[in-house]
């Protein structure tokens, strides 16, 4: 052995034992796979999503780990056996079914409401600009386009029309139009007098160049919440760390969108190009496109801040069972809600530096 050989080895020692260590944390990452998720929206693919699917465009799902498959329902009493069979990780829907459900006589589904994500409610009816419909008591004898008889919205646009002493199928006609191209023709050529969707959808329309007006409802009406995170109870319980990772990322998307509509905008026709006009200038499409995911934002985020979303009082619960009673919906008042709903998990899910998240979305 000459005397430089020994340490001509010790590197090589070195440098086998951090192949070893490389190749271990490699093995590791291999083995830790991303944990699979479905949630699901109850409509098309349409803009009012482009918030929540901002978390895939800042990278929130893959840093949590998660592999999120994207899915879309026709309403959402028809997403719901989904989520109550497993089907479905997380639904982004209102409680109408889910307070139906709990009436007295009938079987509760095995699902919560655990973050409020939409704290106002986006239901609208509106009209041209000059129809003769000024308040819901002038729809006696016309129609109404509604995007389907099993839209979460249905009993909420009955209650409305009910406080104005019409009763469907007696005084006024609902008619399903579907989103899009579609219900707008119905509205422009007279088949319906009103248009009960989305605020976002009313406002791809004006958009379009068509002037609409709103009609007025009561606060208690427009004070309602709307879309929020449901989960089974059973992935509630034992799957508290997946429940927090996955609702963090989408407020964390929010919170992204809200600091940057643009990129939210861009980010959204990346994932859905369909989505994106054909027609028109670049620069009007995507001034249209921001216009429309604000309106959802000034929903979604309370003016508190992003540290307020996500709470469901008892008070807001109350009123919208009392809101779907006076529907007809539901046969009574008497809901339990205590086991329909839970906060347990919002703090968790809030606990994220905001600043930050609103600071890299700013530079992309």
């Amino acid at each position: 052995m000459t005397p430089g050989s020994q340490s001509q080895r010790r590197p090589l020692r070195r440098l086998a034992a951090m192949t070893l260590i490389a190749g271990a944390a490699l093995a590791a990452t291999a083995g830790a796979r991303a944990e699979t998720v479905k949630f699901a929206f109850p409509t098309n693919i349409n803009l009012s999503n482009a918030p929540l699917l901002m978390a895939s465009g800042m990278g929130y799902f893959k840093d949590a780990g998660l592999d999120v498959e994207v899915m879309f329902f026709q309403g959402s009493s028809v997403m719901m056996p989904q989520l109550t069979q497993k089907h479905i990780t997380f639904g982004w829907m209102s409680p109408e079914s889910l307070f139906s459900a709990a009436q007295p006589g009938r079987t509760r589904l095995p699902v919560k409401l655990f973050y409020n994500g939409i704290f106002l409610s986006p239901y609208e009816i509106v009209v041209k600009d000059d129809s003769p419909v000024k308040q819901a008591a002038d729809f006696a004898g016309r129609k109404i386009g509604v995007g389907g008889m099993t839209w979460a919205n249905i009993p909420i646009t009955k209650a409305i029309l009910h406080d104005a002493g019409l009763t469907l199928g007696k005084d006024y006609e609902l008619l399903p139009v579907g989103i899009g191209a579609g219900a707008f023709r119905a509205l422009e050529d007279g088949s319906i007098a009103g248009l009960n969707l989305f605020d976002t959808f009313h406002a791809q329309l004006e958009n379009s160049g068509t002037k609409l007006r709103r009609i007025p409802v009561a606060d208690k009406y427009r004070k309602l919440f709307s879309n929020g995170w449901l989960a089974h109870e059973d992935t509630l319980r034992e799957q508290p760390e997946l429940v927090v990772k996955f609702a963090q990322a989408a407020a964390k998307g929010v919170v992204a969108c809200q600091a940057n509509v643009q990129a939210c905008v861009e980010n959204f026709w990346k994932l859905y190009p369909n989505t994106k006009p054909s027609q028109g200038a670049e620069e009007q499409k995507l001034a249209d496109a921001v216009r429309i995911v604000q309106l959802r934002l000034a929903t979604m985020i309370p003016p508190e801040g992003p540290a307020q979303m996500g709470h469901y009082t008892r008070e807001s619960l109350e009123n919208y069972v009392k809101v779907l009673h006076g529907g007809g919906m539901l046969s009574t008042a008497d809901i339990p809600l205590d086991a329909l709903y839970t906060n347990d998990f919002v703090a968790r899910i809030n606990d994220f530096d905001a600043q930050a998240v609103a600071a890299a979305a700013k530079a992309k």
